[in-house]
C-alpha cells in the first residue's frame, strides 16, 4: 500500500484466547457479528480502506503492527477508525493498567494510545470499544495531540452481556446510517451520544468522550479539514 488514506478502519475482533491469564474467560459470542456490522457502516460512510483481525489473527504482534501502520498513514485530516469486540481487563491500581484482551496477552489502553499517535496532529482518530469496561480508555488519551472520539459500549466500571449479537452494536449502526445510507438527522458526536444512552439502563450505559470538546460537534465518520 502507497500513499496516505484520507479514511481508514482497523475492525479487532478477539474471540479466541489463548493466554493463560484469560483461560476462564467465556468466548464472546459477537465478535464476528460485530466485525461484520461495523465494516459495513464504515463502508456506507465512505470507508473503503479497511482491514479485519479476527479470532487467531488478533495476536498481540499482529495488532500492534496494524494500528501503528495505519495510524501512520493516515494523512493531515484523514481519519482512521479502530474497533474492538471482545474482552478487556479492568485496571487495578499498583498491579497492572486496563487493555484489551488479544489472543495471546492484553494491549493495555496506553500502549494503544501511543500507537494512535503515530497519527499526524490534524487527523481525527475515533475508537469504537465494545467490550466491558469500554470507557476506561477515555482515562488514559487526553494529553494525545491527535483528537480522539471514543464510542464506548458501556462506562468504565460497568460490564456488558455475553449476547450473539451486540445491542451495542445495532442501535450504533441504526443511529449512523438510514435505509443503509448516512442518517441526515446524525449531524454530530452530541447528538449519537445522547441518542445511544436513550433508555438505556444506569449499568450498561453507552458513552462518547474525547480529548477535545470540539470534536463532539463533528459528524460522526466523517473527516475533517486539516488546519
Amino acid at each position: 500500500m502507497t500513499g496516505r488514506a484520507e479514511a481508514a478502519a482497523v475492525h479487532i475482533g478477539a474471540d479466541v484466547l489463548e493466554s493463560p491469564r484469560h483461560a476462564t474467560y467465556a468466548r464472546l459470542l459477537s465478535c464476528v457479528d460485530t466485525v461484520d456490522r461495523l465494516t459495513r457502516l464504515c463502508h456506507a460512510s465512505g470507508i473503503t480502506a479497511q482491514r479485519r483481525l479476527l479470532g487467531a489473527d488478533a495476536t498481540m504482534g499482529r495488532v500492534r503492527d496494524c494500528i501503528v501502520d495505519s495510524a501512520a498513514r493516515t494523512g493531515p485530516g484523514g481519519l482512521l477508525v479502530l474497533t474492538f469486540s471482545g474482552h478487556s481487563e479492568r485496571a487495578v491500581p499498583g498491579e497492572h493498567d486496563g487493555g484489551w484482551c488479544l489472543r495471546d496477552g492484553t494491549l493495555h489502553h496506553t500502549d494503544t494510545v501511543r500507537l494512535l499517535a503515530a497519527a499526524p496532529p490534524s487527523a481525527h482518530l475515533v475508537v469504537i470499544a465494545d467490550t466491558c469496561h469500554a470507557a476506561a480508555f477515555a482515562t488514559v488519551f487526553a494529553d494525545v495531540p491527535v483528537t480522539i472520539v471514543l464510542v464506548a459500549a458501556c462506562g468504565e466500571n460497568q460490564t456488558t452481556l455475553n449476547y450473539p449479537v451486540s445491542q451495542f452494536v445495532v442501535t450504533l449502526e441504526r443511529l449512523i446510517l438510514h435505509h443503509g445510507v448516512p442518517n441526515p438527522d446524525c449531524t454530530s458526536y452530541a447528538w449519537l451520544r445522547q441518542e445511544l444512552r436513550r433508555d438505556t439502563p444506569d449499568v450498561e450505559r453507552p458513552d462518547i468522550r474525547t480529548n477535545r470538546s470540539h470534536a463532539l460537534r463533528w459528524r460522526p465518520l466523517v473527516s475533517q479539514p486539516s488546519g
